[in-house]
């Protein structure tokens, strides 16, 4: 595919070779098919239950995944960054609608494709079906990982994990310490698989051993805390 001047002009380096790679084989037909949108912090981008309608390639920003129909609470187990494809993995099982939530937690900037269009293309595209299949692949190894981790881990251990990549995470979004842990006690209770009570009873203690700062009840890290970290 020929990537339009209007589009390239919209995408960095990264982007732009990804498009290269990703589209490499597919006719140039397809490229108005592409429609870009930026989202703000908080917009609700898939729902649980709606139907598949589009597919969104995450260019630049992040996504939070809540699971909302295994437990009485909804359960936000992980965290997206671009470049990452989105709202495909239901048309690859067949599935009728949306099996989780996705929701922004900072401005990010999307791709959009109608999904009939791009399970049409892709499905014909050795090229494109190979990097999505290696992408899937790595995303559920690690996630495979990752559950093990937890789940051989206690609570403080998590805590600590979490405030550390959430550390890495800004410092190279370019945001400078010390860092402001944006996630509310029960968002980060949910994301450890804990309850609220035991993640105030860890930050508590990691705030006394100096491991954390607290200010107007937010947990803050020095770049020397994160270290220790």
């Amino acid at each position: 595919m020929q990537i339009p001047d209007s589009i390239t002009r919209r995408l960095t380096k990264e982007q732009y070779d990804f498009f290269r790679s990703f589209f490499a084989a597919c006719p140039d037909s397809f490229a108005r098919k592409l429609m870009f949108f930026q989202y703000e912090k908080g917009h609700r981008l898939i729902h649980t239950g709606d139907s598949c309608s589009h597919v969104y390639i995450l260019l630049k920003g992040r996504l939070q995944a809540i699971e909302e129909q295994v437990a009485e609470e909804p359960y936000n187990f992980t965290d997206i960054s671009a470049i990452d494809i989105l709202g495909d993995y239901e048309l690859f099982t067949g599935a009728d609608s949306r099996l989780i939530t996705l929701t922004t937690t900072e401005p990010s900037f999307c791709c959009v494709i109608p999904s009939k269009d791009y399970l049409n293309w892709i499905r014909n595209d050795v090229n494109a079906l190979f990097i999505r299949t290696r992408m899937l692949m790595y995303q559920m190894s690690y996630q495979t990982q990752a559950e093990r981790q937890k789940f051989l881990s206690d609570a403080r251990t998590r805590l600590l994990h979490f405030l550390s990549e959430e550390c890495t995470r800004q410092k190279e979004a370019g945001i400078h310490g010390p860092y402001t842990i944006q996630q509310t006690r029960p968002q980060i209770a949910s994301r450890l698989g804990c309850s609220v009570r035991t993640v105030n009873r860890n930050i508590q203690k990691l705030y006394q051993e100096g491991f954390i700062s607290i200010t107007h009840g937010k947990v803050q890290v020095t770049d020397k805390q994160a270290q220790s970290l």
